[in-house]
C-alpha cells in the first residue's frame, strides 16, 4: 500500500516521543552524535510504520526544546494527522500546550494521545494524568482523541496504540494539500557518496516522478535553478514515483548541497514563485498579545521563517482569539501556495503557549497592487476563504479587469482552474464576463467612432480599433470581444473589418465628391493626377485619396498607378479596343498603343502596366500580347 499519510510526533521536552517511535518501528531517530550526547531530539526524524491492517504511515519525530520549535513547525506543517504524547509523570507541560496550539492553528484536527512512561507512575497518577490531559484537550481540535497508556520502556500498551493509530487513520482525511503542483519544502538535505544532493521532505500537490524536472527554490535567495530528479527514494527505498503526503527523498541532478538549503522548495516547472507579500486569513490564539496593524511577526510557512509585517485589512487591531484578513509583507521573499498554512511567533512568552501567537492559511499569493481600499481586499479575501474554487477564480478575474490574466500567470497564484468560469481570449488568456461584457460595448463605440470620423471607410480594420483602446488592454481581448460584438449582432464582420449593422460609406463632403467624379469622368483618358486635383480644389490631400478609394470602392472609377485615377467606363471601352486590336494584329508596341489611347506617354504608360497587371496582357520585350497566346 502506498504510503500517503504523515503522522507527527508533537509534546513536550523528555516525555518520550523518540523512544516511543523507536519501540513502534525499530528505528532510532536520534541520528546526530549531539542528540545521542545530550539525549534530546534537535533535528526532525523519520520512521516508517506499518499497521495491523497493512497501512503505511511515515512518522515524523520532532524536537520538544523551547529553544527548537522552529524546528517542530517545520515538521508539524506537513503531517495528516499528529501523535500527541504526554508523559504520565509530569502531565500537560509548557511545550506540550504549545506544540497543541501550533497543531490546532495548522489544521490538524485528527489525532491519538500516547500517555507515555506509564510504568514509572502507580495507577492513581496514571489516572489523574488521564484527567488532566482529556481536560486539557477538550478545548481543542484534539477533543475527544482516543488516548492510550504506553511505556516504551516495557511494551506496555504497544499494541493497543498501533491499533487505535489503525482506526484513526482508517477514517481519518488527508490534510496536506494533494492537488495542484507537486510541491516540496525542504526540511533536510545532504549529500551521499556515489549519488550526490538528496534533499527531503513531504511531498504535497500532485506526484514526483523520476526523471521529471523541477525548479528549486533556494530558501532566502532570488535565482531559481532547473535540474531533473535523478533518483527518488522512501525510507530508502528507491522508487519511481513518490505520491503526495508521502516523505520522500530526491536525488537532484547536478545540485551542490548549499545550493539547497532547508526551507528550499523543489516544484514542479513554471509554477511556483518566490512572494514578497501574500493575502491570508489570521486568527491570534487565547491570550496571546492583541496585535497592532503594521506588527512585525516571525511567519513559519512550510519549513522555511521569515519576519513580516502583518497588515490587517479589516480592522486595526487583532485581539487574543480573534480571527481577520490581512496581508503579510516579507523582507525576503517566499515561496507560498494557495491554501497552505503557517504560524506567527513573537518576540515574548505567551503563558502556556511559548511564543506561538497566532497562525492561519495563505488565501491569495498574488494580491492585487494598486491603491485598493483594504475593504475591498479584505472582502476578495472573505470570498477567497470560502473554499468555492469558482468564486475563488472568479475573484481573480474581477479584480485583473480588462487586462485579464494570462493562463500560465494564473496556474502560478492558484493550485487549478479546473472549474473556471470566464472568457478565454487566444490561446491563454482569462477575463471576467462583466469587464469582458463592457470591453464589447467599447469596442461597439470604437467602430461607431471610426464611421464617424472616416465614413469612406467600408469596414474597419484591427488597427484603428486598437488604437481607440488603452495600450494596456491585451489584443487577444480586443479581437476576443470584436468577435463576441458580431456574434451578437452589435457589428458585422468580414475579412477586411468589422461595421455598424447597416451601415453604408458616404462622403463627408458632397460637393467636394461631385467635382472630383466629374472631373475624373470627364477626363476619359487623361485623368489629372490626385496631387493636381487637390491643388486646383484647395483639399486636403489625404481626404480626396479617402474620397478616391470609397469611388474605387463603388466601382465608378479604377485606380490605375498610385495617385491616378481613371473613369471606368473610359478603362472598360479602352479594353474591349485593345482586345480587338491584339486579336487583329496579335501584338503591339508602345507607338501603337500610344495612338490606341491618343494619349501621351504620361498616361498611356500607365495603361500599359495597368492591363499587365491585370493579367489581360503580356509584356515580351518591347510589345505587348494577349496573356494565354503563343
Amino acid at each position: 500500500m502506498s504510503e500517503r499519510f504523515i503522522l507527527g510526533t508533537a509534546g513536550h521536552i523528555d516525555h518520550g516521543k523518540t523512544s516511543l517511535v523507536r519501540a513502534l518501528t525499530s528505528v532510532d531517530c536520534d541520528r546526530l552524535p549531539e542528540e545521542k550526547r545530550r539525549g534530546i531530539t534537535i533535528e526532525l526524524g523519520f520512521a516508517p510504520l506499518e499497521l495491523p491492517s497493512g497501512r503505511r504511515l511515515a512518522i515524523v519525530d520532532v524536537p520538544g526544546h523551547e529553544r527548537l520549535v522552529r524546528t517542530m513547525v517545520s515538521g508539524a506543517t506537513g503531517i495528516d494527522l499528529v501523535l500527541f504524547v504526554v508523559a504520565a509523570d509530569e502531565g500537560i507541560m509548557p511545550q506540550s500546550r504549545e506544540h497543541l496550539a501550533i497543531c490546532e492553528l495548522l489544521g490538524v484536527r485528527q489525532g491519538v494521545v500516547a500517555l507515555t512512561k506509564i510504568d514509572a507512575v502507580d495507577a492513581e497518577i496514571a489516572e489523574l494524568a488521564r484527567l488532566e490531559v482529556e481536560e486539557e484537550l477538550a478545548s481543542s481540535s484534539l477533543a475527544g482523541a482516543p488516548l492510550v497508556p504506553v511505556s516504551a520502556t516495557t511494551g506496555q500498551g504497544l499494541d493497543a496504540l498501533r491499533e487505535t493509530l489503525d482506526r484513526v487513520v482508517g477514517t481519518a482525511p488527508a490534510r496536506t494539500l494533494r492537488d495542484g503542483p507537486s510541491w516540496l519544502p525542504v526540511d533536510r538535505v545532504f549529500s551521499m557518496r556515489g549519488f550526490g544532493t538528496v534533499a527531503t521532505g513531504t511531498l504535497r500537490g500532485g506526484a514526483f516522478e523520476e526523471g521529471a524536472p523541477v525548479e528549486v527554490f533556494p530558501d532566502g535567495r532570488a535565482e531559481v535553478s532547473a535540474t531533473r530528479i535523478r533518483g527518488l527514494q522512501m525510507h530508502g527505498e528507491p522508487v519511481s514515483r513518490a505520491f503526495p503526503g508521502s516523505r520522500c527523498g530526491l536525488n537532484l541532478q547536478g545540485m551542490d548541497v548549499d545550493a539547497v538549503p532547508r526551507g528550499s522548495v523543489i516544484a514542479t516547472p513554471g509554477r511556483l514563485a518566490a512572494r514578497p507579500r501574500v493575502g491570508v486569513e489570521l486568527g491570534l490564539l487565547e491570550g496571546a498579545p492583541p496585535q497592532k496593524n503594521g506588527t512585525t511577526l516571525t511567519v513559519h510557512l512550510g519549513t522555511a521563517e521569515r519576519p513580516a509585517r502583518v497588515l490587517l485589512l479589516d480592522r486595526e487591531r487583532l485581539e487574543p482569539g480573534e480571527r481577520g484578513f490581512a496581508e503579510l509583507r516579507f523582507a525576503t521573499p517566499l515561496v507560498a501556495v494557495e491554501g497552505d498554512r503557517f504560524i506567527l511567533r513573537g518576540f515574548s512568552r505567551v503563558p502556556g503557549a511559548g511564543w506561538t501567537v497566532g497562525g492561519g492559511r495563505v488565501l491569495d499569493t498574488e494580491p492585487a497592487r494598486g491603491r485598493r481600499a483594504r475593504s475591498q481586499r479584505a472582502a476578495d479575501l472573505a470570498i477567497l476563504a470560502g473554499d468555492e474554487p469558482a468564486a475563488s477564480l472568479a475573484v481573480r478575474l474581477e479584480r485583473a479587469g480588462l487586462e485579464g490574466v494570462r493562463e500560465r500567470d494564473l496556474l502560478r497564484a492558484v493550485r487549478s482552474i479546473e472549474g473556471i468560469q470566464g472568457i478565454r481570449a487566444g490561446t491563454d488568456l482569462w477575463l471576467h464576463a462583466t469587464p469582458f461584457e463592457a470591453l464589447s460595448e467599447r469596442v461597439v463605440r470604437a467602430v461607431e467612432a471610426h464611421h464617424q470620423g472616416r465614413p469612406l471607410d467600408a469596414w474597419v480594420g484591427f488597427g484603428p480599433v486598437r488604437g481607440a483602446l488603452p495600450a494596456r488592454i491585451p489584443d487577444d481581448a480586443i479581437r476576443a470581444a470584436l468577435r463576441d460584438a458580431a456574434e451578437r449582432g452589435l457589428l458585422e464582420s468580414h475579412s477586411s473589418g468589422h461595421r455598424s449593422p447597416g451601415f453604408a460609406t458616404r462622403a463627408r463632403d458632397s460637393e467636394l465628391e461631385r467635382r472630383f467624379l466629374e472631373r475624373i469622368t470627364g477626363a476619359g483618358l487623361a485623368p489629372p493626377a490626385l496631387s493636381a486635383l487637390a491643388r486646383e480644389f484647395e483639399s486636403d490631400p489625404r481626404a480626396l485619396q479617402r474620397l478616391a478609394e470609397h469611388a474605387v470602392r463603388q466601382e465608378r472609377i479604377v485606380r490605375v498607378a498610385s495617385g491616378l485615377f481613371f473613369d471606368r467606363a473610359a478603362i472598360d471601352e479602352l479594353r474591349e479596343r485593345l482586345v480587338r486590336y491584339l486579336e487583329a494584329h496579335g501584338e503591339i508596341d508602345p507607338a501603337g498603343y500610344k495612338q490606341l489611347t491618343g494619349q501621351t506617354r504620361k498616361h498611356t504608360v500607365p495603361l500599359m502596366e495597368f492591363f499587365d497587371a491585370e493579367k489581360l496582357t503580356l509584356r515580351r520585350d518591347n510589345l505587348r500580347v494577349l496573356r494565354g497566346r503563343r
